[in-house]
């Protein structure tokens, strides 16, 4: 039998097309008075959100680059630089 997990979790998956909708402006502090925000997008008729600290949506976006640039490498073959790394 899985032990049992106080935190909440879920594995999902999202495919967002180029073009998606990205909307950004959406941030409140929380009961504690830490502020959060929110990306939400909308994928033609699908829509979705994330939201987050700000730090930790900025460490979202870093990953998300560093694997976009990993995808471009394997595509063209040529290395992607990446600030701060070791080229």
């Amino acid at each position: 039998m899985m032990p049992f997990d106080r935190m909440p979790s879920i594995s999902l998956g999202l495919i967002v097309p180029v073009g998606a909708d990205y909307d950004s402006h959406h941030h409140w502090p929380n009961d504690a008075g830490i502020w959060h925000a929110s990306v939400r997008f909308d994928a033609g008729g699908s829509w979705g959100h994330i939201q987050g600290e700000p730090a930790a949506l900025r460490e979202l976006g870093a990953a998300l680059m560093r694997a976009a640039d990993q995808a471009d490498t394997a595509a063209t073959g040529a290395p992607v630089l990446v600030e701060g790394v070791p080229g």
